[in-house]
């Protein structure tokens, strides 16, 4: 009897250990949110100033690109160290049909060409614009139309982050992070109206945690550039779902797929329509057969998946081994990385699955296909 006592004991206190060890990775990892790795000692290096050569003595002339710039006394006051988020800027996405932007550009902007079935670009492009300044909750207070929109200062939320220590862990308690801003938007129309251009520009920006103003020195360096590329994606999105829905609503009725092969031999889900029929088509379809979309090219027509039917594990479920995982109605084992091709080749599209850089056998396609047959249906129905 009192080694079943003990070994009741002991494997509840292995659980215990198990859940304590993971919410301290965890809290480990939350710790280390956009910051860099490593030890910031150089932190502590005393600043000798300039180099004093012995009279006499040739000192060869330092390259420009070695020589340290003189740092104003607002720019030593700034923040440094761990203080200093290491997250790259946020990019402008270009995920409406016939969006593109400037090679190189460090602008927040995004340009249009002409699209299928769109006659009036600017005003489609405009549309789009005043819609997301309405689901954003920002007041228009100027607008001259298709040219420019500035909106009264308004509030966003950012994210939410959970307090350090036990007990705030145990209440939950998260502390908020909200911006005011002011949003301008420019457009620039082509006179053949085939073509626009919009600009995006964040003014009067305040970053506040839990509705209070933060100082300039913990304000994130990267906040106006956030702002801006997030109504800009934010506008693209829009777009990208209400040609979806406009445009496509009669081009993708009736769609069948079937399998077939590339000219190369490849094996491919094949069907007759058009590149952005078959774009637009995909998110929904990969998502109904147990896919997570980890990034996409639209230029290149790749979606990059993982296959995770019950969706995307954390961190902390994975540590959960304990628990069961949903193993999803395709043969194909969990977390496997899948590349999807989408190929146009004289208005017939193929569909082709790249699993480790390989096209995916006939055999295998054949086993996909009754889910695949059956999410293009759903994707398709009025």
């Amino acid at each position: 009897m009192l080694d079943i006592y003990n070994n009741g004991v002991l494997m509840k206190f292995n659980k215990v250990w198990v859940v304590a060890l993971s919410a301290l990775v965890l809290s480990g990892c939350a710790a280390q949110r956009d910051l860099a790795e490593g030890s910031f000692d150089y932190l502590e290096v005393e600043d000798y100033g300039s180099l004093n050569a012995p009279e006499g003595l040739e000192v060869p002339q330092q390259r420009s690109q070695y020589v340290l710039p003189t740092l104003s006394a607002e720019q030593r006051e700034g923040s440094i160290g761990q203080a200093v988020s290491v997250r790259s800027p946020r990019q402008v996405l270009t995920l409406a049909p016939g969006s593109r932007i400037e090679e190189g550009s460090n602008e927040t902007r995004l340009a249009f060409d002409a699209v299928e079935g769109i006659s009036d670009l600017p005003n489609w492009v405009w549309n789009g614009v005043v819609a997301v300044m309405g689901e954003m909750g920002a007041e228009i207070v100027e607008e001259s139309p298709q040219e420019r929109i500035v909106t009264a200062r308004f509030t966003r939320e950012h994210y939410q982050l959970g307090r350090e220590g036990f007990f705030n862990r145990l209440r939950r308690e998260r502390d908020q992070y909200t911006s005011e801003q002011v949003i301008t938007i420019e457009m620039q129309a082509a006179s053949h109206r085939r073509s626009a251009v919009i600009d995006a520009q964040a003014s009067e920006i305040a970053w506040l945690e839990n509705g209070n103003p933060v100082s300039s020195q913990d304000t994130p360096i990267m906040l106006q550039r956030e702002l801006e590329a997030g109504v800009l994606n934010q506008i693209s999105a829009y777009l990208a779902r209400n040609y979806s829905a406009d445009q496509i609503a009669d081009a993708r009725q009736g769609v069948e797929i079937r399998q077939g092969e590339t000219a190369d031999g490849f094996s491919a889900i094949v069907f007759d329509s058009n590149f952005n029929v078959a774009w637009s088509l995909m998110p929904g379809v990969l998502e109904s057969v147990g896919f997570v979309i980890e990034d996409f090219n639209q230029s290149e027509g790749i979606y990059y998946t993982i296959y995770e039917p019950a969706g995307k594990r954390s961190f902390f479920q994975r540590l959960a081994f304990w628990r069961g995982t949903e193993q999803g109605e395709l043969p194909i084992e969990l977390g496997t990385e899948i590349e999807f091709n989408v190929d146009d080749r004289d208005g017939v599209i193929y569909v082709i699955p790249y699993i480790n850089e390989e096209p995916a056998s006939a055999e295998s396609l054949a086993e996909w296909m009754p889910s695949f047959a059956r999410a293009f249906r759903e994707q398709t129905q009025d």
